[in-house]
Protein backbone atom coordinates (compact mmCIF):
# COMPACT_ATOMS: atom_id res chain seq x y z
CA UNK A 1 0.00 0.00 0.00
CA UNK A 2 1.17 3.79 -0.81
CA UNK A 3 1.73 5.92 1.78
CA UNK A 4 -0.63 9.04 2.72
CA UNK A 5 1.81 11.23 1.37
CA UNK A 6 1.99 9.78 -2.04
CA UNK A 7 -1.89 9.84 -2.57
CA UNK A 8 -3.22 12.83 -4.98
CA UNK A 9 -5.95 14.87 -3.52
CA UNK A 10 -7.90 13.29 -6.65
CA UNK A 11 -7.31 9.83 -5.43
CA UNK A 12 -7.72 10.67 -1.49
CA UNK A 13 -11.53 12.56 -2.87
CA UNK A 14 -12.49 9.36 -4.69
CA UNK A 15 -11.97 7.18 -1.54
CA UNK A 16 -13.46 9.75 0.91
CA UNK A 17 -16.26 10.77 -1.63
CA UNK A 18 -16.53 9.17 -4.76
CA UNK A 19 -16.43 10.75 -7.92
CA UNK A 20 -18.64 14.30 -6.66
CA UNK A 21 -15.91 15.22 -4.29
CA UNK A 22 -13.56 14.59 -6.76
CA UNK A 23 -15.78 17.15 -9.25
CA UNK A 24 -15.90 19.34 -6.04
CA UNK A 25 -11.90 19.25 -5.33
CA UNK A 26 -11.27 20.24 -9.14
CA UNK A 27 -13.85 22.90 -9.14
CA UNK A 28 -12.31 24.32 -5.77
CA UNK A 29 -8.65 23.97 -7.66
CA UNK A 30 -9.64 26.17 -10.57
CA UNK A 31 -11.37 28.64 -8.61
CA UNK A 32 -8.58 29.02 -6.47
CA UNK A 33 -6.60 29.43 -9.67
CA UNK A 34 -8.78 32.16 -10.92
CA UNK A 35 -9.74 29.44 -14.25
CA UNK A 36 -13.67 29.39 -13.62
CA UNK A 37 -15.65 32.04 -11.33
CA UNK A 38 -18.86 30.74 -9.31
CA UNK A 39 -21.63 33.41 -8.68
CA UNK A 40 -22.87 33.19 -5.37
CA UNK A 41 -26.49 34.53 -6.58
CA UNK A 42 -27.35 31.74 -8.64
CA UNK A 43 -24.60 29.49 -8.49
CA UNK A 44 -23.40 28.98 -11.61
CA UNK A 45 -20.04 28.04 -12.89
CA UNK A 46 -18.62 30.32 -15.26
CA UNK A 47 -15.30 29.55 -17.51
CA UNK A 48 -12.48 32.53 -17.31
CA UNK A 49 -9.12 31.10 -18.67
CA UNK A 50 -8.57 27.61 -19.94
CA UNK A 51 -5.19 26.39 -18.76
CA UNK A 52 -5.78 22.87 -17.70
CA UNK A 53 -2.76 20.81 -16.07
CA UNK A 54 -3.81 17.27 -15.16
CA UNK A 55 -6.62 15.50 -17.50
CA UNK A 56 -9.18 15.86 -14.44
CA UNK A 57 -9.24 19.47 -15.00
CA UNK A 58 -9.36 19.35 -19.03
CA UNK A 59 -12.17 17.18 -18.08
CA UNK A 60 -13.76 19.54 -16.07
CA UNK A 61 -12.66 22.72 -18.42
CA UNK A 62 -14.27 21.21 -21.40
CA UNK A 63 -17.96 20.87 -19.17
CA UNK A 64 -17.91 24.40 -17.92
CA UNK A 65 -18.86 26.59 -20.86
CA UNK A 66 -17.80 30.45 -21.36
CA UNK A 67 -21.64 31.16 -20.71
CA UNK A 68 -22.17 29.42 -17.81
CA UNK A 69 -23.62 26.26 -16.11
CA UNK A 70 -25.54 25.07 -12.84
CA UNK A 71 -22.95 24.12 -10.10
CA UNK A 72 -25.35 20.73 -9.47
CA UNK A 73 -24.94 19.91 -13.52
CA UNK A 74 -21.28 21.04 -13.65
CA UNK A 75 -20.56 18.70 -10.44
CA UNK A 76 -22.22 15.36 -11.96
CA UNK A 77 -20.87 16.06 -15.69
CA UNK A 78 -17.30 16.11 -14.04
CA UNK A 79 -18.36 13.20 -12.00
CA UNK A 80 -19.07 11.06 -14.87
CA UNK A 81 -16.32 12.05 -17.19
CA UNK A 82 -13.86 9.46 -18.32
CA UNK A 83 -11.22 11.07 -16.69
CA UNK A 84 -12.71 11.02 -13.22
CA UNK A 85 -13.56 7.09 -14.16
CA UNK A 86 -9.85 6.68 -14.65
CA UNK A 87 -8.81 7.24 -11.17
CA UNK A 88 -10.90 5.20 -9.72
CA UNK A 89 -9.52 2.37 -12.09
CA UNK A 90 -6.23 3.54 -10.69
CA UNK A 91 -7.50 3.29 -7.01
CA UNK A 92 -8.98 -0.39 -7.84
CA UNK A 93 -5.97 -1.98 -9.49
CA UNK A 94 -3.90 -0.62 -6.45
CA UNK A 95 -6.36 -2.67 -4.26
CA UNK A 96 -7.93 0.20 -2.55
CA UNK A 97 -11.10 0.41 -3.34
CA UNK A 98 -13.53 -3.19 -4.24
CA UNK A 99 -13.70 -4.59 -7.88
CA UNK A 100 -17.30 -4.50 -7.82
CA UNK A 101 -20.38 -4.40 -4.74
CA UNK A 102 -20.15 -8.23 -4.91
CA UNK A 103 -16.96 -8.46 -4.33
CA UNK A 104 -16.19 -5.77 -1.17
CA UNK A 105 -18.18 -8.20 0.89
CA UNK A 106 -15.75 -10.06 1.37
CA UNK A 107 -12.73 -8.19 0.95
CA UNK A 108 -12.05 -6.74 4.48
CA UNK A 109 -8.49 -6.18 3.66
CA UNK A 110 -9.34 -3.62 1.05
CA UNK A 111 -11.63 -1.74 3.72
CA UNK A 112 -9.04 -1.92 6.36
CA UNK A 113 -6.37 -0.26 4.19
CA UNK A 114 -8.78 2.05 3.03
CA UNK A 115 -9.64 3.19 6.36
CA UNK A 116 -6.23 3.54 7.37
CA UNK A 117 -5.13 5.60 4.14
CA UNK A 118 -8.37 7.86 5.80
CA UNK A 119 -7.18 8.01 8.98
CA UNK A 120 -3.37 8.73 8.01
CA UNK A 121 -4.93 11.79 5.88
CA UNK A 122 -6.98 13.08 8.67
CA UNK A 123 -4.15 13.25 10.89
CA UNK A 124 -1.80 15.11 7.97
CA UNK A 125 -4.30 17.25 6.66
CA UNK A 126 -3.08 20.60 7.85
CA UNK A 127 -0.58 21.86 5.64
CA UNK A 128 -2.41 21.11 2.01
CA UNK A 129 -6.23 23.12 1.46
CA UNK A 130 -6.78 20.97 -1.61
CA UNK A 131 -5.67 17.97 0.44
CA UNK A 132 -8.17 18.79 3.17
CA UNK A 133 -11.06 19.77 0.58
CA UNK A 134 -10.23 16.17 -0.72
CA UNK A 135 -10.77 14.65 2.56
CA UNK A 136 -13.73 16.42 4.35
CA UNK A 137 -15.65 18.13 1.59
CA UNK A 138 -17.33 21.63 1.31
CA UNK A 139 -16.67 22.05 4.90
CA UNK A 140 -12.28 22.08 3.58
CA UNK A 141 -12.93 24.96 1.81
CA UNK A 142 -10.72 27.75 3.11
CA UNK A 143 -12.62 30.64 1.24
CA UNK A 144 -15.66 31.68 3.41
CA UNK A 145 -17.87 32.56 0.22
CA UNK A 146 -17.06 28.97 -1.94
CA UNK A 147 -17.64 27.33 1.05
CA UNK A 148 -21.22 28.41 1.39
CA UNK A 149 -21.83 27.88 -1.74
CA UNK A 150 -20.84 24.54 -1.76
CA UNK A 151 -22.98 23.92 1.33
CA UNK A 152 -26.30 25.81 0.72
CA UNK A 153 -26.24 24.49 -3.04
CA UNK A 154 -28.76 21.50 -3.97
CA UNK A 155 -29.57 20.96 -7.22
CA UNK A 156 -32.54 19.01 -8.38
CA UNK A 157 -32.19 17.54 -11.93
CA UNK A 158 -34.83 19.07 -14.22
CA UNK A 159 -38.31 17.46 -13.70
CA UNK A 160 -39.79 16.42 -17.04
CA UNK A 161 -43.47 17.29 -17.83
CA UNK A 162 -46.17 15.16 -19.11
CA UNK A 163 -48.91 16.61 -20.49
CA UNK A 164 -51.43 14.02 -20.52
CA UNK A 165 -54.36 14.68 -22.78
CA UNK A 166 -57.40 13.09 -21.17
CA UNK A 167 -59.18 10.22 -22.90
CA UNK A 168 -63.06 9.82 -23.56
CA UNK A 169 -64.78 7.05 -21.53
CA UNK A 170 -66.76 4.46 -23.18
CA UNK A 171 -69.45 5.16 -21.65
CA UNK A 172 -69.69 9.44 -22.64
CA UNK A 173 -71.71 9.99 -25.05
CA UNK A 174 -69.89 10.65 -28.80
CA UNK A 175 -69.82 14.68 -29.65
CA UNK A 176 -73.63 15.09 -31.88
CA UNK A 177 -72.26 16.36 -35.62
CA UNK A 178 -74.72 18.83 -36.97
CA UNK A 179 -75.96 17.53 -40.05
CA UNK A 180 -74.44 19.37 -43.64
CA UNK A 181 -76.87 19.42 -46.80
CA UNK A 182 -75.56 18.77 -50.09
CA UNK A 183 -72.01 17.17 -48.79
CA UNK A 184 -73.25 13.90 -49.18
CA UNK A 185 -76.06 11.92 -51.46
CA UNK A 186 -79.38 12.02 -50.13
CA UNK A 187 -79.97 8.77 -49.02
CA UNK A 188 -77.12 7.32 -47.04
CA UNK A 189 -73.97 9.61 -45.35
CA UNK A 190 -71.44 7.84 -48.16
CA UNK A 191 -72.63 9.27 -51.21
CA UNK A 192 -75.07 6.26 -52.40
CA UNK A 193 -78.61 7.11 -54.21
Amino acid sequence: MRDHTEVGPYEIAYLCGGPERIAMTVLVRLAGDGQIRVSPDRHRVYAERREPRDPVEAAALKVVPKVGRVLGLTVLMIAASPAVEEVGRRLRAERLLPGSRVRALWQWGRVRRARRLRRALDRGLSQDALSRVAATGAAGIADHELRTIFETHTWEPPVSIEISIPKPRVSDPLPEVPYRSGLYGAYSDFGGY
